[in-house]
């Protein structure tokens, strides 16, 4: 190990205090982020990521000296503020990305897959078949667009807005405002993912009624469910090669989000 190194280990523990709290605030990102958290990665994998870009915040100089109560009590809220910070910025990213998942069971809900959800190993529940097709296209996307890497910029300049303990979380209700805000627009993007096969799956509904007036004797749900199914599935092939702009929309979303998070918590 070259001088240059020790000096850098021999820092970091002479300070592990501030190198604690920075490694807390990326555990809190990597618990929930998808692609990187989850049950999707090794747990000793996101340890060993977040010690890495802890040292790296640590040695670039962003964060200062941490004043907090010299107390064991003092410390444990210091962390646990930290550990908050960390787990809202990654809760946005998690929970926008569930737009798919939305999405997939309003569209599921259409074409007759909804008695059909399946295991997804990653998040341990039951979830759409089409949500999870979108959610896999759409993490696809993220780790090729390079958008994970904009997520853990964003948590690096959060250590400057946002110094180490100075958060405002308890009985912030700009933050429970924003929250909740955020809530409608993932109903709305829901809704507007799904509305192709919706609407067609309606105006297939319609057609399907007016043929029963005409020919009464003919069995419906014989010839509606298969072709509910068939046209359900021909829709969601049809705007798969959109889902590049929706996945552009929706992390234009994300980066809004973030930015109003951090600014909210802001002392």
């Amino acid at each position: 190990m070259d001088s240059d190194g020790a000096y850098i280990l021999v820092d970091i523990f002479s300070n592990i205090d501030i190198y604690m709290l920075i490694f807390v605030r990326f555990v809190g990102l990597l618990t929930i982020m998808p692609v990187f958290g989850g049950s999707g990665m090794p747990v000793m994998s996101r340890l060993g990521l977040a010690l890495i870009l802890a040292g790296i915040v640590y040695t670039s100089g962003a964060v200062e000296d941490v004043y907090y109560i010299d107390s064991i009590v003092g410390y444990t809220a210091v962390i646990l503020k930290e550990f908050i910070v960390g787990l809202i910025i990654g809760y946005i990213v998690y929970f926008m990305f569930n737009v798919t998942y939305f999405a997939g069971h309003l569209t599921d809900q259409q074409i007759g897959f909804s008695m059909a959800n399946v295991f997804d190993p990653v998040t341990q529940t039951q979830v759409p078949i089409s949500g999870n097709l979108y959610y896999f296209v759409f993490c696809a996307l993220f780790v090729a667009s390079g958008s994970h890497r904009n997520v853990i910029s964003t948590l690096f300049y959060s250590f400057k807005a946002l110094p180490v303990g100075s958060e405002l979380i308890i009985g912030n209700d700009k933050l429970v405002y924003l929250v909740m805000e955020l809530m409608g627009k993932f109903f709305i993007s829901g809704v507007m993912m799904a509305l192709p096969v919706m609407g067609t799956i309606l105006v297939v509904d319609v057609a399907l009624g007016v043929l029963v007036k005409a020919a009464p004797r003919m069995n419906v749900f014989v010839v509606g469910m298969p072709l509910k199914v068939l046209v359900g599935l021909i829709i969601i092939w049809l705007i798969v090669p959109i889902f590049g702009q929706v996945f552009n929309s929706i992390f234009s979303l994300i980066n809004e989000y973030l930015l109003s998070i951090i600014k909210v918590m802001m002392p």
